[in-house]
């Protein structure tokens, strides 16, 4: 009877110096991640999860360390239990979106980012990821949509104007993708692949002299694509 009691008493002591350490391997961890050492970090937060298997944070931060490693798929797995374990981290779905994006499983990306949107309307960045990924599932009046929402506070992203113009091209709203073409060279009168999208606008929009300029000059700057764009639709005006 004795030694039931001390077994008793004991139990809770050992659990204390087990958390302790599992906080210690987690810290340890933490200084890897920082120092970029991504496999030693991993391996600090496996003890940690090991012993103490309820360990959140160790499950965020070895599916940190798993995304800068590119081990995507095992990264997802990691931030889907961070998200089981509390359904409001925010950060988790942030990454867990991102690794679905690498991982081109856009559907799933898609419901995570409007996870954060729900979250909090007024944060642009999850519209900018959420345009690309209508945009690669083909759902091109939706990406435009939400392209304009994250350029509502990030007129100056001319790489996102370029984007929403090939959403409008695809959706064939010619006039709104020279618009957003303009945008972009505006903001950069270097960016010659702007110059040969506006054109091809342009054309589909049946103003031909004006394509035709865009492609002499995007030409004229060294994108050779433009050649055959001129050969086929001007040569003969």
């Amino acid at each position: 009877m004795n030694r039931i009691i001390y077994l008793l008493f004991l139990f809770p002591s050992l659990l204390f110096a087990q958390d302790e350490k599992a906080y210690k391997l987690y810290g340890d961890g933490v200084s890897y991640y920082y120092q970029a050492d991504y496999p030693h970090a991993i391996s600090s937060f496996n003890e940690a999860i090991a012993l103490k298997p309820d360990f959140q944070f160790a499950y965020y931060n070895r599916g940190l360390a798993l995304f800068e490693l590119k081990s995507y798929q095992d990264a997802i797995n990691d931030f889907t239990v961070v998200i089981r374990m509390d359904s409001l981290s925010i950060d988790a779905y942030k990454f867990r979106a991102q690794s679905y994006i690498k991982e081109a499983a856009y559907e799933y990306a898609i419901l995570d980012l409007n996870s954060l949107i729900a979250f909090n309307p007024r944060v642009a960045e999850p519209f900018k990821n959420l345009g690309l990924c209508y945009y690669y599932t083909r759902q091109y009046k939706l990406a435009n949509e939400a392209y304009q929402t994250y350029l509502g506070s990030n007129l100056d992203d001319a790489a996102i104007w370029f984007q929403k113009g090939m959403s409008n091209y695809y959706y064939a709203d010619f006039e709104l993708g020279i618009k957003d073409f303009t945008a972009v060279l505006e903001l950069n009168k270097d960016y010659v692949t702007a110059l040969e999208w506006r054109g091809k606008c342009f054309q589909k929009a049946n103003f031909i002299n004006k394509a035709c300029l865009d492609w002499e000059s995007a030409l004229s700057k060294g994108l050779n694509s433009s050649k055959e764009l001129l050969h086929k639709f001007c040569e003969s005006k």
